[in-house]
C-alpha cells in the first residue's frame, strides 16, 4: 500500500525535535494527567518572555538611537548649509556694494588717478574687514589696472588677466556668478579657492569698468563642522567635491567612496564594516550640495553595554529554557515520540504497530486508541483490496469475455476440415495453437504478466487468425528483447490486435499486414499495434482519444464510458468496440499511473496506430 499523503507532507516533515533523556521518576509520576506535568514545566518556561524582552528592547533601542542620529545629522546639516549660504551671500553682496563704490569713483572725472588707486585698494582691504569668510579680493578696471588685496597675487597678475576667468565674465553681464574652481587661478600653495565673479558695470553709464573676484577659502565654509563621528563634504554644481579638512582620517582619502556619496539614494551606507547614516541638503541658490555622514557604530556608545546585558539575561535564559526542555522529554516528550514513531510507521503501511503503554493518563489513553483504529484501518484496507482485486478480476473477465465462442467454433471446423482432407499434421499444429492460446490468455490467476508471455498470447492468436484468414493479411512481431521481463497488465496486446483484424484488416479490399513493435524510450516501454487498415475519421479518431485521456479515468463509471464507447458486435458491419481498448487503457492507469496508458493514431484510408506505454524494469 502507497504511503498515507497529507497535503504531501509526512508525519517526518511535521516533527519537532525534542532531546530525550533517562526516566528518573517511576511509580506514580507515570498514573499523573498530563495537564499537572505540563504546569510543572511552564513555570520554567515562563521565562521566555524574558527573551521577547530584550529582542523588542534591542529592537526599540535601535530605532531610538537611529532616530537620535538622523535628527543630529540633519539638524549639523542645515547649521552648515546656512553658514555655506551666510558666506557666500556676504560674498555676493560685498561685490554688488564694490562695483556702487567703484562706479563712483570712476564717475568723478575730476579724481586723479593715484587717488582712485589709493581708493581701490583701501575699499577692497576695508570689505574683508566688513565681509565675514572672504580671504582676498582682486579688481581688475578696463584698462588693465590691477588692484588686489593680497600682494601675493601681483606676481601672477598676468596670468590673471588673461585666464578663462576674465573671459567668461565679459558674457556674464552685471550679475554675481559662481567660478568653476577647476580652473582658479586664484589657487596656490595647495590652498583651494572658491570665487564669486561679477563684470562691473557702470550703473549710471552702463559702460565696461572691469571685472571683480571674491575669493573664499573652502576649508573656512564647512571648517569646525567635523568630529570623530560625523563627516561632511560639499559639492559644487559641476560634481566637483569642495571639501577640505585637515583631520587624518583614511575616508577622506578615499575618493571614490566620497564620489559615490553624491549618486547615492540610500540612507544607509556600509564602509569598511562600518554603517553610517547619510543626510544631504542643496543650497538651491548657488546649486551646491552638503552631504554629511554619522558613523553609527562610534554614535552608539552605551549600545555595547546593553547588548552584553542582554546577553547574559538571555544566556541565563537559555540555560533555564534547556532545563525545562529536559524535564519535558523525560515527563511528557518521551511517550509522544513513541506515538509519533508508532504513527510513522502505520503512516508507511505497517498496521502490525501496536503501543503498549502502562500509563493510565492521557498518553496511555491514547496509546490504546491508537491501537483500536489501527486494527480497524487494517480490516478496512483489507476490505478494500478484496474489492479493488475483484474488480480488476471483473475487468479481466470482460476483456476475455470478449474472445467470442464463434472464434473457437471456426477453429474446430478448421480441424474437422484439416482431418477430413487427411491432413493430421496440420489439425494437430491447429490444435496445439488453440491450445496454447486459451492456456495463456485463460488460465492462471494473476493480473500482471510479463510482456513476453503477452507476447506468445497474441503471436498463438495471430497465428489462429491466419489460418482462417490467410488470404487476408500477414502479421510481423519485433519486439526489444530487453523489454521482455517488464510488466504489463495480462491481455492487453489481445483487443487491440483483434480490433486491428475486425475494423482495419477485415473491411480491406486488398491483402493486409498487422506490425506488432515494442521499443525502450527513456524509463518506459513503448508498444504499437500497426495495421494498414480502413482507419478512421478525425472526428471519430480525436471523440476515442479525448475519452482515453480523460481525467477522471479512474472514477468513470463502467456502464456510462461503455455507452461512451459506443459498444457494438465484432462482428458487426455498422461499427466496432472501443471499450477494450478503453478498459485495456484504464487498467494501465490503475495498475502503473496516470502517465501511462494508451493513445491512438490513424489516418483514413491509410491504417491505425495503437500506442501503449508501460513502466520500463530490468
Amino acid at each position: 500500500m502507497a504511503n498515507t499523503d497529507f497535503n504531501n507532507m509526512t508525519l517526518k516533515d511535521m516533527e519537532e525535535y525534542t532531546p530525550g533523556g533517562k526516566r528518573f521518576v517511576r511509580g506514580r509520576a507515570r498514573n499523573i494527567s498530563i495537564k499537572y506535568k505540563m504546569a510543572s514545566i511552564t513555570m520554567l518556561v515562563a521565562l521566555i518572555p524574558m527573551v521577547v524582552l530584550t529582542v523588542l528592547m534591542l529592537i526599540f533601542y535601535n530605532r531610538a538611537i537611529m532616530q537620535r542620529a538622523d535628527k543630529q545629522i540633519e539638524e549639523n546639516i542645515r547649521i552648515m548649509s546656512d553658514r555655506i549660504s551666510s558666506v557666500l551671500q556676504n560674498g555676493e553682496l560685498c561685490s554688488n556694494n564694490l562695483t556702487i563704490e567703484f562706479g563712483n569713483y570712476y564717475n568723478d572725472k575730476t579724481m586723479k588717478q593715484v587717488t582712485r588707486d589709493n581708493k581701490i585698494i583701501s575699499q577692497l582691504s576695508q570689505s574683508l574687514l566688513i565681509y565675514n569668510g572672504i580671504s582676498s579680493i582682486v579688481f581688475i578696471d578696463y584698462s588693465g589696472r590691477f588692484y588686489s588685496s593680497d600682494p601675493s597675487f601681483s606676481e601672477d597678475k598676468a596670468h590673471i588677466k588673461f585666464s578663462e576667468y576674465v573671459y567668461d565674465l565679459k558674457y556674464a553681464g552685471g550679475k554675481t556668478v559662481m567660478m568653476d574652481p577647476a580652473q582658479n587661478p586664484f589657487d596656490k600653495k595647495g590652498k583651494e579657492i572658491i570665487t564669486l565673479g561679477k563684470h562691473v558695470i557702470n550703473i549710471v553709464t552702463g559702460t565696461h569698468l572691469g571685472y571683480l573676484f571674491v575669493n573664499m577659502d573652502k576649508d573656512y565654509l564647512i571648517e569646525s563642522s567635523q568630529s570623530e563621528i560625523s563627516y561632511y563634504f560639499l559639492y559644487d554644481s559641476w560634481g566637483n567635491i569642495l571639501s577640505e579638512t585637515n583631520i587624518k582620517d583614511p575616508i577622506y582619502e578615499d575618493h571614490d567612496f566620497i564620489e559615490g556619496l553624491l549618486q547615492s539614494g540610500e540612507k544607509l551606507i556600509k564602509y569598511q564594516n562600518e554603517t553610517y547614516l547619510l543626510a544631504r541638503d542643496a543650497i538651491e541658490e548657488y546649486d551646491f550640495t552638503v552631504i554629511g555622514i554619522t558613523n553609527l557604530n562610534k554614535f552608539n556608545v552605551t549600545g555595547k553595554d546593553l547588548k552584553f546585558i542582554l546577553l547574559t539575561t538571555s544566556s541565563f535564559t537559555i540555560v533555564l529554557l534547556l532545563i525545562s526542555v529536559w524535564f519535558s522529554a523525560n515527563f511528557v516528550t518521551k511517550p509522544l515520540k513513541v506515538l509519533h514513531d508508532g504513527a510513522e510507521q502505520i503512516a508507511e503501511g505497517d498496521m502490525s504497530v501496536r503501543f503498549r503503554f502502562k500509563t493510565k493518563d492521557e498518553i496511555g489513553r491514547l496509546g490504546r486508541i491508537f491501537n483500536y483504529m489501527t486494527q480497524r484501518n487494517m480490516e478496512l484496507l483489507k476490505q478494500v483490496d478484496d474489492e479493488a482485486k475483484k474488480k480488476r478480476e471483473y475487468e479481466l473477465a470482460l476483456i476475455q469475455e470478449q474472445v467470442k465462442p464463434h472464434f473457437l467454433y471456426n477453429t474446430l471446423d478448421i480441424i474437422i476440415m484439416l482431418i477430413e482432407m487427411n491432413r493430421s499434421k496440420e489439425a494437430a499444429r491447429v490444435t496445439h495453437k488453440l491450445a496454447s492460446y486459451y492456456k495463456n490468455s485463460l488460465s492462471g490467476s494473476e493480473e500482471i504478466v510479463t510482456i513476453e508471455r503477452e507476447i506468445q498470447i497474441i503471436r498463438d492468436y495471430l497465428d489462429l487468425q491466419t489460418m482462417r484468414y490467410g488470404d487476408k493479411f500477414s502479421y510481423e512481431i519485433d519486439v526489444d528483447a530487453k523489454a521482455f521481463n517488464s510488466q504489463i497488465p495480462k491481455m492487453t496486446l489481445q483487443p487491440l490486435v483483434e480490433n486491428a483484424i475486425y475494423h482495419g484488416i477485415k473491411n480491406k479490399s486488398s491483402w493486409g499486414k498487422i506490425t506488432v513493435t515494442g521499443r525502450i524510450v527513456d524509463s518506459y516501454v513503448e508498444l504499437r499495434v500497426i495495421d494498414d487498415g480502413i482507419g478512421m475519421k478525425v472526428d471519430e479518431l480525436r471523440k476515442l482519444n479525448d475519452l482515453l485521456n480523460k481525467e477522471d479515468i479512474f472514477d468513470s463509471d463502467e456502464k456510462k464510458m461503455a455507452k461512451e464507447a459506443e459498444i457494438t458486435d465484432h462482428d458487426s458491419t455498422k461499427g466496432g468496440s472501443h471499450f477494450g481498448l478503453y478498459s485495456v487503457a484504464k487498467r494501465i492507469k490503475l495498475y502503473f499511473g496516470r502517465e501511462y496508458g494508451a493513445r491512438i493514431e490513424s489516418t483514413e484510408n491509410v491504417g491505425t496506430t495503437v500506442i501503449v506505454k508501460v513502466p520500463y524494469s530490468e
